[in-house]
């Protein structure tokens, strides 16, 4: 015999089962924030402050709230004020989610303000934006330094030198005549490697792109300087005794006071000898190392300065020499 309330329970539990899936499929498909199925997620802003004319971007994840789903999101942007030549910004019309869209934003001429770029997604289930900061500010203009080649040979003998290139690079639409220099060298020695640059003062013009100068490193090797014979010295003793054999045999006084001063001018040469150098080779003895660049590996910190005392606004670059055989 069947049960009435066996029969009554599994008519029950029929009608259940499909309102349990729609239940379900309903809740999963409500999206998690904003009333749309998908997310957008900003990377932040590079740079967020430019001069008139550089750009900035960045990424926007745009992710389904669904993994399961993959809709299709369209995008726009918006600069905000809205001024005449004001940033310009870009991003992909539509995307399918999971998608990573870039945004840029151009400044061609913008005014220097603050402007809040806004990049907004739709689909059909739902809108959400996301804001971003950008600064247009006023970069003074300015020039960098670099070493682009760099000095060969990098090992030499003392005495020797070598040399590589700089460029110098406007920036912001600079122009001027910059005279190099190097600022530093490390480590400090007596008698130090010495730089130079040819040409030593560059032109920097718009119209002329990056110009180049050459640094030159140089080293002090061994020195000579001459002195006079010992047995010069013995010859030039000889010619006061000649002298005197002289005065002695002759008997004019206009001769003798001749002979005399002859004597005299002697005597005075052969005091004066000690002033002389002497041609054995010797090394000079000003500072260290006996006027020789100590071996070691030098530093050389570059930099520039025009006519107002600007300098280059990067990083100063350097160069290194290593200096054997002192």
């Amino acid at each position: 015999m069947v049960n009435p309330r066996q029969v009554v329970r599994a008519v029950f539990l029929g009608l259940l089962l499909p309102v349990f899936s729609l239940l379900s499929m309903s809740l999963i498909s409500v999206p998690a924030a904003y009333g749309q199925d998908f997310v957008l997620t900003p990377s932040a802003l590079t740079p967020s402050a430019v001069d008139s004319g550089v750009s900035a971007s960045a990424t926007i994840s745009v992710q389904p709230v669904n993994p399961m789903s993959a809709p299709t999101v369209s995008l726009s942007c918006s600069v905000a004020p809205v001024e005449t030549n004001g940033p310009i910004c870009g991003i992909p019309s539509s995307v399918v989610a999971p998608a990573t869209p870039a945004l840029t934003v151009t400044t061609n001429g913008a005014p220097q303000i603050s402007y809040t770029i806004t990049v907004t997604g739709t689909d059909g289930t739902g809108t959400q934006s996301v804001n971003f900061a950008l600064t247009v500010v006023d970069v003074a203009p300015d020039y960098t330094i670099t070493v682009t080649t760099a000095v060969t040979p990098n090992t030499v003998n003392a005495g020797s030198g070598a040399s590589g290139i700089v460029t110098l690079t406007p920036v912001n639409g600079y122009t001027g005549e910059v005279t190099l220099s190097c600022s530093m060298v490390t480590p400090p020695v007596i008698p130090a490697p010495q730089c130079s640059f040819s040409p030593p003062s560059v032109a920097i013009m718009t119209s002329s792109g990056a110009p180049t100068a050459a640094i030159t490193i140089n080293t002090a090797g061994p020195a000579t300087q001459l002195r006079s014979p010992r047995i010069f010295y013995a010859l030039w003793f000889l010619l006061p005794g000649l002298a005197l054999a002289g005065l002695g045999s002759t008997r004019d006084r206009g001769r003798k006071l001749l002979g005399w001063l002859l004597l005299m001018t002697l005597a005075a040469g052969v005091l004066l000898l000690p002033a002389c150098g002497n041609s054995t080779p010797t090394q000079t003895t000003t500072g260290v190392n006996n006027g020789t660049t100590p071996n070691n590996t030098y530093t050389f910190t570059v930099t520039g300065a025009d006519a107002n005392g600007l300098a280059p606004s990067n990083t100063l670059p350097t160069v290194t020499l290593t200096v054997t055989g002192g």
